[in-house]
């Protein structure tokens, strides 16, 4: 993206969209909801094979799936009604539970994560209609939705009361369900305010990252403390950084300026596009990042597994191929250095693989470290400007 293409698509916003924030009880919500999703981790860790990936993958479909109907929400009703407060804090219990019994979600005791699950979906869609009231437009597009929003819960409560294969497939027709639903639904009578929306993803991704970071600390309190350990650390806390520079150095910036200048029917669908779809890709790939930082702070001297190679390159790959996708759906520019990063990571994770684990994941953080540090450096007069509009 050159200078001059981002003077026009990323100039500064009128002052009157920038009025509405995050909130406190936003912000608390979201604590639970990463909590939810990053037991996703413990969920892969228990069961590395390519199955288990992809009951992962499903279960982090879902639980993405209803935290995004919740950003929804907020973006567009009063969050400091007091029916709305109550909810929404009766919700984040259901969602504690949900989280809680995440890791068995697949086991005799599915019950335990789709009963609260539909409950936290009910409450949702509850509110969401109380909030949006005396908006008849937005209304309709709630209207819409709720079909598939109220229909998909309701399978996923009663096929956790059935054997697998049944479970698992029924699952993963529940999302297919909302996902082409949230697809199908173009405007309808949808708008954002753009700052807050993207704000409130920013947010999750710092969350979604910071915890990362404790799950990969608590891997590292189980090791026995030596020099071995200390550069695990050291590289695993370095990709988790690399990870924050990717996206917040000024892409995050970026992201909101390019929704902002676009005309207010075009929003809710760029918006569904890069948030609700993409950020769940990368949200993935910080799941599986912090899957195969643990796996080498575990035993960094051997060589990573074939699941933890493949969790530290789709990790890191899936996390920049988002980007790519979220910049050209924005603004209709490729994003060169990413796609090098993400291909230069998946082949290291397969070439290398002969490596100590430290060694490898040393090298993959260092790819995606490259790609970022020459895109800052390619995009350099651009990077200042939109810095400097956030500044001013």
């Amino acid at each position: 993206m050159s200078a001059a293409g981002a003077d026009q698509s990323l100039a500064p916003p009128d002052a009157q969209e920038r009025e509405k924030k995050t909130g406190y009880l936003e912000l608390f919500f979201d604590l639970v909801f990463v909590f939810a999703i990053t037991q996703v981790t413990t969920l892969v860790i228990s069961d590395t094979s390519p199955a288990g990936f992809g009951r992962a993958a499903l279960i982090l479909g879902l639980v993405w799936w209803a935290w995004g109907g919740f950003a929804w929400m907020t973006n567009a009703i009063d969050v400091e009604d007091a029916l709305v407060r109550r909810t929404m804090l009766l919700a984040m219990l259901g969602v504690f539970f949900v989280a809680l019994a995440l890791p068995d979600a697949f086991t005799d005791a599915a019950p335990w994560f789709a009963a609260p699950y539909f409950a936290v979906r009910v409450l949702h869609m509850a509110v969401y209609f109380y909030g949006v009231r005396e908006n008849a437009a937005y209304r309709q597009g709630v209207l819409f939705l709720a079909p598939a929003f109220l229909g998909s819960p309701l399978i996923v409560l009663a096929a956790s009361f059935l054997d697998d294969p049944w479970r698992t497939g029924l699952w993963a027709f529940a999302l297919a369900v909302e996902m082409i639903a949230a697809a199908l639904s173009g405007n309808r009578g949808f708008t954002i305010s753009p700052a807050h929306f993207v704000e409130r993803h920013a947010l999750f991704i710092i969350i979604a990252l910071g915890e990362s970071i404790v799950a990969i600390g608590l891997a590292a309190a189980a090791v026995e403390r030596d020099a071995a350990l200390a550069l695990s650390v050291v590289i695993a806390f370095g990709g988790a950084a690399a990870m924050w520079y990717a996206y917040f150095d000024f892409l995050a910036i970026a992201f909101e300026r390019a929704i902002e200048r676009r005309p207010e029917a075009e929003r809710a669908p760029v918006a569904r596009d890069v948030f609700s779809y993409l950020h769940l890709v990368m949200v993935a790939g910080i799941i599986l990042y912090a899957v195969a930082a643990k796996k080498m702070i575990a035993h960094p001297g051997d060589e990573l597994s074939v699941a933890g190679r493949f969790a530290l390159g789709a990790g890191i790959g899936l996390y920049l191929v988002a980007f790519v996708l979220a910049r050209y759906r924005l603004i209709r520019r490729v994003a060169r250095e990413r796609i090098a990063g993400a291909a230069g990571a998946a082949a290291a994770a397969v070439l290398l693989g002969g490596l100590p684990a430290a060694a490898l994941v040393a090298i993959v953080v260092g790819v995606l470290l490259l790609a970022i540090l020459v895109e800052a450096w390619r995009l350099r007069d651009a990077r200042s400007q939109i810095r400097a509009s956030a500044a001013a």
